[in-house]
């Protein structure tokens, strides 16, 4: 089941292979472990929570998805039809036996949408922050019998690629950018709201990763402040 998520580290690890730096350049490289929550059910899905562990703790941190054009869900009717939409737009199901299961990529590659954001704040004006090169999620078919069914929905995991945008960064990453990634669980704990935890495990080595430099740096596009999003969304 997690096979998904190997073929998705190695890609990472092919591109951060080819990340270097002219001679002279500054680079960092930048750790961290997250705990937190959020909701697809929300407008937009947000994740956020506390950066736990590594060279980025103590620190708050958010991701955000974007629904343009997704329903709400009419609490008049049995069926969840905003869930309904996400399954059928984003998740296709994969019958390799032995990892049956589905995966959901966003954005979707069909409905021409924005890259979900992320920031990181690491505390004293330390901000960085970009899109997703990758967002996926995926849901295991615990009997492969190809139908979703609630125990299978409650637990899955996650791999998301990261790239940080110099214009997204203050303090000490103002003129910095670059690349990383991340995996964790997403396991459901409200079936009412949709809430939903969000973690990266947190160890002696934490799983997530930033590969920064200060040459070579893009701009990306930039609608709400750090403080905006955190006064609206982390609670």
């Amino acid at each position: 089941m997690f096979k998904q998520l190997t073929a998705a580290a190695a890609v990472v690890c092919l591109l951060l292979a080819a990340f270097s730096a002219p001679a002279g350049a500054a680079m960092m490289t930048e750790t961290f472990a997250l705990s937190g929550t959020g909701s697809f059910m929300d407008s937009p899905p947000f994740f956020s929570g506390t950066i736990v562990s590594g060279t980025l703790a103590p620190g708050t941190f958010w991701f955000r998805i974007d629904d343009t054009g997704w329903p709400t869900d009419d609490p008049m009717t049995p069926e969840n039809e905003r869930w309904d939409f996400i399954f059928a737009a984003y998740f296709q199901y994969d019958p390799t036996p032995g990892a049956e299961g589905w995966d959901g990529r966003f954005p979707s590659t069909t409905l021409g949408e924005l890259a979900p954001e992320w920031r990181f704040d690491a505390g004293s004006g330390d901000i960085c922050g970009g899109l997703t090169t990758s967002f996926t999620i995926t849901i295991p078919d615990i009997n492969a019998n190809g139908i979703l069914e609630d125990n299978e929905y409650i637990n899955k995991v996650f791999s998301i690629g990261l790239y940080c945008y110099i214009n997204f960064g203050t303090g000490e990453f103002q003129s910095f950018c670059g690349q990383g990634n991340c995996s964790g669980t997403l396991d459901l704990v409200d079936e009412q709201t949709g809430l939903e935890e969000f973690n990266v495990p947190s160890s002696a080595s934490p799983s997530g990763r930033l590969y920064l430099r200060d040459t070579n740096c893009h701009t990306g596009n930039e609608e709400s402040s750090w403080g905006e999003i955190k006064r609206i969304h982390i609670r």
